[in-house]
């Protein structure tokens, strides 16, 4: 059985936010269309264990990554939205892989916003792994936040 369908004039903006310049750009987008609609903002962040790493690097016994995205998110907030938005913001950090994270976040979303183009990848590629994959499979309409500098990185 699904989970019901939040109404789109009540349910959150979700933005997908990984640090970029492109995820900066939709976490304001994200912003200004939540405020203008009357909708919370929820942001949030995904944070995986790269494969490849997994083992192969030691690591400091007192690190915590879960601990240090949500130092990264709150810094990204600030810088973005400053100390008070104006209304409701709220954020999550999950362990998992962001396309997924998103798509999951998007049952529960009116809207979800994501940048063009995250961390990694290939700078000449107008739409990122993550981007696409929510267009494809979010519950919810989607939007893609190109980076304002972008023409100039290609």
């Amino acid at each position: 059985m699904s989970a019901p369908v939040p109404e789109p004039a009540t349910a959150p903006v979700v933005a997908g936010v990984d640090g970029s310049p492109a995820s900066k750009d939709a976490l304001s987008w994200a912003a200004n269309y939540a405020r203008l609609a009357g909708v919370p903002l929820r942001v949030v962040s995904a944070w995986h264990w790269p494969v490849s790493l997994v083992g192969a690097l030691p690591m400091p016994d007192n690190f915590d990554p879960m601990a240090e995205a949500h130092e990264t998110l709150e810094t990204i907030l600030a810088d973005v939205l400053g100390a008070d938005p104006g209304f409701p913001v709220t954020t999550q950090v999950v362990a998992g892989a962001a396309a997924a994270v998103l798509v999951e976040e998007s049952h529960n979303a009116g809207l979800l916003v994501v940048g063009s183009r995250g961390h990694g990848g290939f700078t000449g590629l107008l739409l990122g792994s993550v981007s696409e994959h929510c267009a494809r499979y979010a519950a919810c309409p989607v939007v893609v936040v190109r980076h304002r500098g972008a023409h100039e990185e290609v």
